[in-house]
């Protein structure tokens, strides 16, 4: 985990339409509010590797070998440039995607080692939120407020929700502190149940 470094890292992970980028944003809003400083940011990254990424999932994605390499490489990249140094100042950062989404929309056709292994040398998160919410619920969402890009179809969101369920299980097992969140349910109180689980690590002894 992020342990060695004063500031506290956490993630926000979810199936496209659950609702992560908005419960990050509020997050984050929320904790700054309490004077905590917050460094916001998301995966792909606005880094370089992050802007190709983002064009490919509009063009049309490459080989999910390609795909698990060149997220790895933004992680990489995101993580030096971005995660480590706010960590380093004692912020609290809150990053919206990280290593689960590459282990559940590429694992489950390069495997979840592959993946495990391209991101070996990653920052674990001192806690990673995942908002549980059916694929077909969360497409209609994120349908009603934007245009979808190629990996958001019902193929790709039930390989991705088969995929996070294997992650996720593997990832407890190994001693990831993990929170999962109903995310089906009133926003006020997706966000309660976040912060419930969040303010106690912003509060122990050492961070």
């Amino acid at each position: 985990m992020a342990d060695d470094l004063p500031g506290t890292f956490l993630v926000v992970e979810g199936g496209d339409g659950s609702g992560k980028t908005t419960v990050a944003h509020t997050l984050a809003r929320e904790l700054a509010a309490r004077g905590l400083r917050v460094r916001l940011t998301e995966e792909p990254s606005p880094g370089p590797v992050g802007v190709l990424i983002r064009s490919l999932l509009v063009s049309g994605p490459l080989s999910a070998e390609v795909m698990a390499l060149l997220f790895a490489a933004d992680r990489a990249h995101h993580v030096d440039a971005v995660i480590r140094p706010a960590l380093q100042r004692g912020e609290v950062v809150v990053s919206s995607r990280y290593v689960l989404s590459s282990l559940a929309y590429q694992g489950p056709h390069v495997g979840m080692e592959r993946v495990l292994t391209l991101n070996a040398r990653a920052l674990k998160p001192d806690l990673l939120v995942f908002l549980e919410c059916p694929p077909d619920v969360a497409l209609r969402r994120a349908g009603a407020v934007r245009a979808l890009d190629n990996y958001e179809n019902h193929a790709v969101a039930t390989s991705a929700a088969n995929g996070y369920a294997q992650a996720l299980f593997h990832l407890e097992t190994q001693g990831e502190r993990v929170a999962r969140v109903d995310a089906s349910q009133d926003p006020a109180q997706v966000l309660g149940a976040v912060l419930e689980r969040v303010l106690p690590l912003l509060t122990r002894d050492g961070k």
